[in-house]
C-alpha cells in the first residue's frame, strides 16, 4: 500500500479554514478573489471519492490479498503476503473537520455535522485495523494557535471505545437533522443523492460491524448491551433493509468510473486473473448457482454436453508457483472471470463498501455467540438471499440452495458460525475492501491458503507496518507505540490488542 500519511499536511488544511473564517472585512475588500471558505458539499465529495478506494476495490491487490482471485504472470504483480507499510487518512480527515466547521457556519450543522461523525469513525477503523494504536486525540485537535505536529498514539482499544461513541452521536445528530430538513437536501453525496434514511441506517450497520470485529474484546468493551440498544430499538436505530440500501459505487462508461474489468482491458488481463481456490471451492462444495455467475468453466475441461459440470470450474490457489499456474493457465485448464458480466460492459457491477447482506450476519453471529436473543437462521438465510440477488439468482435456485444440508443453519453452534462466516466470505466477493480477510484474521474461517508464493513464512499477516513517515516526522512517538504494542518491531505477523 502507498504511504499517504502527512500530519503537517493536517494540520495546514485545518488552519487554513480556521484562519480563511477570521478573515476581516477589509482583507476581503482588498482582495476580492481571495477564497474564504468551501462549500461542504465540496468537502464531502471529495471525502466520499477517498472512501471509494478503489486500490481495494474490485480486482484490486486486495481482493486477491481476501484470496477471491489469483495473478498468474509475476511481471504484473505476485502472490507473496510479506506487506509493506499501510495508509492513513489524516489528510481526508481535515477535510472532515473542515466540513463540519464550514456547514455550522451555514446554519446545516447537525446534517453534515452528522456525517462528519460517521466519517471520522469510519477512517479511525480504517486505520487502527491495519496497524494498532494510532494518533487520534491529539491529531484532531489543531486549532488557530495550537498545531501539534507530533501526535502522541492513542490505545487501540481507546480508539474504538471513541468509534462506537462518534457512531452512537452520529445517530443522536441525523435523527435532529431529519427534523430540520427531511430525509434529503445533502448537497455533495454522488452515494446516497442526500437521503438520511438511507445514512442513518448506515451509520447503525457499519455500528453492527465495528461490534463484531471486536467480539474477543466482549469483555472489556461491553459490546452486548451495544448490540442489544441497536436491535432492540429498531426506531431509533433503523438498519438496512435490502440491498437497496447498501452504500455502494455505481460505474459507467465515463472517465475515471469504469469497472475494473471492462471490454477494453479483456486483451490485457483476461487470461491473468484466475479465480482463486479459498473462494471458488466453497461455490463448489455447495453446488453454489453463483458460480455460474461470476465464473467461467475453463475450456479444457469444458463439456458442451454437460455445461453446469462443476468438474470443469478450476482454480488456482493463492500459494500456487506463478509459473505453473501460467504453464496451466496458457492450457486453457484454469477458469477466469466470467466474460458476459465481467467484460461486456463498463458498468460491470456496483462496488459494495457496506451492505445489508454483511450486515445480516453480523446480527446472525451475535446471535450465535449469545450476544442477544433472536433467530440466527432467519439471519444467516437473509444474508444469503440478499447476496444473491445481488446477482440475480432466480427465486427457485434460492430456494433449492436454502435448502441444502451443507448449508441448513445447523444451530447456534461452531458449525453454525463456521456457515455464517463462510457464506459472509463469499457475499464479500470482490467488496467491501479488505472486510474478508479482516473476518479470517479474527476468525480463521474460512481457512486462508498458503504455499511456495506466500513469501512470509507460510503466514498470512496480522497487520500492516506503519507509515515511513511516522518515523521521520514523528519518531518518539511511534517508537513508544511500537514498544508498547509489539516490544519495539513494526512486525506484520504481530498480534494487535484487537486480535488477543
Amino acid at each position: 500500500m502507498k504511504t499517504l500519511n502527512n500530519y503537517k499536511t493536517l494540520f495546514a488544511v485545518a488552519l487554513l479554514f480556521i484562519i480563511s473564517s477570521c478573515t476581516n472585512f477589509d482583507e476581503l475588500a482588498s482582495d476580492p478573489n481571495k477564497a474564504t471558505s468551501v462549500p461542504p458539499s465540496m468537502l464531502l465529495s471529495e471525502v466520499l471519492r477517498v472512501m471509494n478506494n478503489l486500490d481495494e476495490g474490485p480486482w484490486s491487490a486486495a481482493q486477491r490479498d481476501n484470496q477471491f482471485w489469483a495473478i498468474s504472470f509475476d511481471y504484473y504483480g505476485s502472490q507473496d503476503y510479506n506487506w509493506g507499510s499501510a495508509a492513513f487518512r489524516y489528510t481526508t480527515m481535515s477535510n472532515v473537520v473542515a466540513m463540519e466547521k464550514e456547514a455550522s457556519k451555514l446554519g446545516t450543522k447537525n446534517k453534515y455535522g452528522a456525517l462528519s461523525k460517521f466519517f471520522k469513525a469510519y477512517f479511525l477503523d480504517y486505520m487502527t485495523k491495519r496497524v494498532g494504536d494510532i494518533p487520534m486525540t491529539e491529531a484532531l485537535q489543531a486549532t488557530s494557535d495550537v498545531a501539534i505536529t507530533e501526535p502522541k498514539y492513542d490505545s487501540q482499544k481507546e480508539v474504538y471505545i471513541s468509534i462506537l461513541s462518534l457512531l452512537d452521536a452520529a445517530n443522536d445528530q441525523i435523527i435532529i437533522a431529519k427534523g430540520e430538513v427531511g430525509t434529503g437536501n445533502i448537497s455533495g453525496d454522488f452515494l446516497y443523492g442526500g437521503d438520511l434514511n438511507k445514512w442513518q441506517k448506515l451509520i447503525n450497520s457499519f455500528r453492527v460491524r465495528v461490534l463484531i470485529s471486536l467480539s474477543k474484546k466482549e469483555s472489556e468493551i461491553n459490546i452486548k448491551s451495544q448490540f442489544s440498544q441497536i436491535i432492540s430499538n429498531p426506531e431509533k436505530y433503523p438498519l438496512m433493509t435490502g440491498i437497496a440500501d447498501n452504500l455502494a459505487r455505481h460505474f459507467a462508461d465515463e472517465n475515471g468510473n469504469q469497472y475494473a474489468l471492462n471490454p477494453s482491458n479483456f486483451g490485457f488481463n483476461r487470461n491473468r486473473n484466475i479465480m482463486a481456490g479459498t473462494y471458488l471451492d466453497i461455490l463448489k462444495q455447495n453446488n453454489d448457482p453463483r458460480i455460474y455467475k461470476v465464473v467461467d468453466a475453463a475450456t479444457f475441461y469444458y463439456n458442451p454436453n454437460d455445461p453446469l459440470s462443476l468438474n470443469a470450474y478450476v482454480p488456482a490457489y493463492t500459494g500456487d508457483d506463478q509459473g505453473a499456474m501460467q504453464v496451466a493457465s496458457d492450457k486453457g485448464k484454469l477458469s477466469y472471470p466470467n466474460q458476459k458480466r465481467y467484460y461486456s460492459t463498463f458498468s460491470g457491477e456496483d462496488y459494495i463498501l457496506i451492505g445489508f447482506a454483511e450486515q445480516e450476519f453480523g446480527i446472525a453471529e451475535a446471535i450465535n455467540r449469545g450476544w442477544i436473543a433472536g433467530d440466527a437462521a432467519s439471519h444467516y438465510n437473509q444474508g444469503i438471499k440478499a447476496s444473491m440477488n445481488f446477482y440475480s439468482i432466480s427465486t427457485s435456485d434460492i430456494n433449492n440452495f436454502l435448502a441444502n444440508s451443507n448449508i441448513v443453519y445447523k444451530g447456534n453452534t461452531a458449525d453454525g458460525l463456521t456457515q455464517i462466516l463462510s457464506q459472509k466470505y463469499v457475499a464479500f466477493f470482490q467488496n467491501s475492501e479488505r472486510e474478508s480477510y479482516f473476518n479470517y484474521r479474527r476468525t480463521g474461517i474460512p481457512v486462508f491458503n498458503v504455499g511456495p508464493a506466500n513469501k512470509n513464512g507460510s503466514r498470512i499477516p496480522n497487520r500492516w507496518k506503519y507509515p515511513q513517515s511516522e518515523f521521520e516526522t514523528n519518531s518518539i512517538n511511534i517508537k513508544a507505540a511500537l514498544s508498547t504494542q509489539y516490544g519495539g518491531s513494526d512486525d506484520i505477523n504481530a498480534k494487535m490488542w484487537l486480535l488477543k
